[in-house]
């Protein structure tokens, strides 16, 4: 057990080790219902991410690329992680614990590290394509189609033609979403909007308040 933790511990592992505890948490969170499979799902509508600098269509077109498109991407990430920590690991435990100089034995763990990372990307595209019919119709990534006339709580402090935020529950960690509408509307925090429309240009719905959604 001690030579085990010590592999686990020791570099590249550790940094797959780390990713793993991540993994495992985020399963059991699915698996209390507090956790959507699908929370990081992509499908050229950044409706669940709004993080500065993530570029949704270009993640797309590399799981286009592996012929992973359409696959849960929390499946994905968790058999990459998964591959990687076996691969770090035994080179560790087979190679690298035996090599007494740090510097050689960071160098080659880098090494190690990115092949693993090549070698878990092409395995697990080797492994989940064939599965893609199948693990597809697990993704309940949500379109726009299906969000409009939907129900959402504004969490912003105020929503106007240019900013806004809401949260659409989805019977799991709920979507961030971004709304516009005309300030003239009074839509304020802890308001139910519904979603009437959807502008690609701005990743933005334009909303209503409830009250007058039941008016028209």
């Amino acid at each position: 057990m001690t030579l085990f933790l010590q592999n686990c511990l020791a570099f590249p592992t550790i940094i797959f080790s780390g990713l793993l505890i991540i993994v495992l948490l985020y399963w059991i969170s699915a698996a209390f219902g507090l956790l959507d499979i699908d929370i990081l799902n992509i499908d050229g509508v950044d409706i669940n991410t709004d993080v500065d600098g993530f570029d949704a269509p270009g993640v797309a077109g590399l799981l286009m690329k592996l012929g992973l498109a359409g696959i849960p991407l929390t499946i994905i990430i968790t058999l990459i992680t998964l591959t990687g920590w076996f691969l770090t690991y035994f080179s560790t435990h087979l190679i690298l614990r035996f090599i007494d100089t740090d510097i050689i034995r960071y160098l080659l763990g880098t090494a190690v590290f990115i092949l693993a990372g090549f070698v878990s990307v092409l395995v697990t595209s080797m492994i989940l394509k064939p599965l893609r019919p199948k693990l597809a119709k697990l993704n309940q990534a949500k379109t726009v189609k299906s969000l409009l006339g939907q129900i959402a709580e504004v969490r912003s402090p105020i929503v106007t033609e240019q900013r806004g935020e809401a949260l659409l529950a989805d019977g799991g960690a709920g979507l961030i979403l971004q709304v516009r509408a005309s300030e003239d509307a009074g839509i304020v925090r802890g308001n139910r909007i519904v979603l009437i429309a959807y502008d690609a240009a701005t990743h933005s719905y334009t909303v209503v308040s409830e009250a007058e959604f039941n008016r028209l």
